[in-house]
């Protein structure tokens, strides 16, 4: 279909579209960052988990086993390594026009649990990734993704698009959502890797 044809369907199906994109920000969206929020800060609490689970996308939501905790002050939320709720974008690079789209996987867009730290900057963290090739290989081979280059090493999780469909037809997310909680259920699987990467983080922090 070339460019003229698509702004032509578009302008006939204007009411339906805007309506849409309304309806997916009003109305889904705040649903889908609820039924997140629970199945996280379900997962958190068994766990016995740090962390903060907000039900708005707009707000950061993080978690980390309380091991990786740096020393300081009690009230402050500083971790040598913890996981946040981050996307990957559309195969062109750009993001959804709405969080509906990248949970959908709308174009190759997914959500993700990313894994940062408060003890370097990130010129250092990428350092560190490139020296510890033995810890992100092992983490490669429990599929994780790690690019030393970027610094980004996440988790990506899936979402069947019917099952989401199927969710928000019958107003409960929780169970579609449920590779969320599965990929909560890999980091802690995978928790002696990750601590030896804490302990290499805390050695780089002091030097």
């Amino acid at each position: 279909m070339t460019d003229p044809a698509v702004g032509t369907v578009i302008v006939h199906h204007i009411d339906e579209l805007e309506a849409a994109l309304r309806y997916a920000h009003n109305t889904m969206q705040p649903m889908l960052a609820k039924a997140v929020a629970a199945v996280l800060a379900d997962k958190r609490l068994a766990l016995g988990w740090a962390g903060e689970v907000p039900a708005d996308f707009d707000e950061t939501l993080w978690l980390a086993p309380e091991q990786w905790r740096m020393q300081g002050d009690a009230e402050a939320n500083d971790f040598y390594l913890s996981c946040s709720l981050g996307t990957t974008p559309c195969i062109d690079g750009h993001e959804p026009e709405t969080w509906i789209g990248t949970v959908a996987g709308f174009a190759g867009a997914t959500i993700r649990l990313v894994f940062g730290t408060d003890a370097m900057g990130q010129r250092d963290w990428k350092a560190l990734l490139r020296s510890e090739g033995a810890l992100v290989d092992a983490l490669v081979n429990k599929g994780f993704l790690c690019d030393p280059k970027s610094g980004d090493l996440a988790l990506t999780v899936p979402i069947n698009r019917e099952s989401l469909a199927a969710a928000f037809e019958e107003e409960e997310l929780e169970t579609a959502l449920a590779p969320l909680s599965q990929a909560v259920d890999r980091i802690h699987a995978a928790q002696s890797t990750f601590d030896s990467l804490v302990e290499t983080i805390k050695r780089k922090a002091r030097s």
